[in-house]
């Protein structure tokens, strides 16, 4: 395994002695490599090529403070782990250096290897969970603009955090009125809103939950809502994830099908489009497994194959059921 690259950026080369030789007196000290550089030019330059694992700030840099650098790196997009080092009950820097972005700090002359080297392994554990946090927010962000599926974002009270541009066309409605809005306003029926409610309280999720709503304009349409809560904030809020299944037509067509072959060819039609939307979110799922090929299998990505394959099977055997009674084959 190679060594830990770690960059300390100080203007004093006493300090870099002393980190260095603190660095040596562990018992994994070639577990760690660390570099100099003592200028504020220097350092952005080095910082911006991303060469090392994490970085070792000192507050103070000449005419500069260490301050200035972590913000000019963050501003600059250097992803890396920066660690601050700040002077004996300066709490006032601490607390900006982690208001700005540095991962941890440490005061200068409480140095110890085991304070040091504890620090470094926690910057870099806690930057490799940032970063997934990161990719599988990015993944979701393009799976909620793309899917032809309303996809809305909820509190437990019903107040509307964020709706993509299916639930928007879905709904009838601009997001600006949206936001203004409270979801159970569109429920035709409040006590499905109730028991909606008591089904994600109770279990943590909803799954295939058909409801009737009344668009903005006042049209009556069908879905089925799927849910789970995500907690944020340390744990302070929960937000609904839900996913809106359209089943208006499906359900149209229960209602009108005749014994005419000629009506239940429509009403297979209808099916047949409903079976749409789930291929375009398995192709957009598939799409990014092949063009990950290389790498590990994305759990995320399994899971909206999964999910829309359940619902091509639903849709499918409802219309060999509806399709058998209705016309006696």
């Amino acid at each position: 395994m190679r060594p830990i690259k770690i960059l300390l950026i100080d203007d004093d080369e006493e300090d870099y002695i002393l980190t260095r030789e603190i660095l040596a007196s562990g018992p994994e000290a070639g577990a760690y490599h660390l570099s100099w550089c003592n200028n504020y030019e220097e350092a952005i330059n080095a910082m911006l090529k991303n060469h090392h694992d994490v970085y070792l700030i000192d507050y103070r840099l000449g005419g500069r403070s260490g301050l200035d650098l972590l913000h000019e790196a963050v501003r600059s997009n250097c992803t890396d782990p920066m660690i601050v080092l700040t002077g004996k009950g300066d709490s006032r820097t601490d607390e900006e250096a982690l208001r700005i972005g540095a991962t941890d700090y440490l005061t200068k002359g409480e140095i110890t290897y085991a304070t040091l080297t504890r620090a470094i392994r926690y910057a870099l554990r806690n930057n490799k969970t940032i970063g997934k946090l990161k990719r599988s927010e990015n993944k979701f962000r393009i799976f909620f603009e793309r899917t032809t599926d309303p996809i809305m974002i909820t509190d437990p009270g019903g107040v509307v955090y964020e709706a993509n541009e299916a639930a928007l066309n879905f709904l009838e409605t601009s997001l600006e009125d949206l936001l203004k809005q409270n979801f159970s306003h569109f429920y035709r029926n409040l006590k499905d809103h109730e028991l909606f409610n008591y089904q994600i309280g109770r279990d943590g999720s909803v799954k295939d939950m058909e409801i009737e709503i009344i668009t903005a304009s006042g049209k009556t349409k069908y879905c089925s809502i799927s849910s789970f809560i995500q907690i944020v904030q340390n744990g302070s809020k929960e937000l609904y994830y839900s996913i809106l299944h359209d089943i208006t037509a499906q359900k149209q067509q229960e209602e009108l099908i005749t014994d005419t072959p000629a009506v239940a060819e429509d009403f297979v039609q209808v099916m047949a489009n409903e079976i749409y939307n789930p291929l375009s979110s398995i192709n957009f799922a598939t799409e990014e497994l092949k063009n990950n090929s290389n790498g590990p299998s994305d759990p995320e990505l399994l899971d909206i194959i999964k999910m829309n394959c359940e619902r091509i099977g639903q849709v499918t055997t409802s219309l060999i059921s509806e399709v058998r009674k209705k016309i006696r084959i």
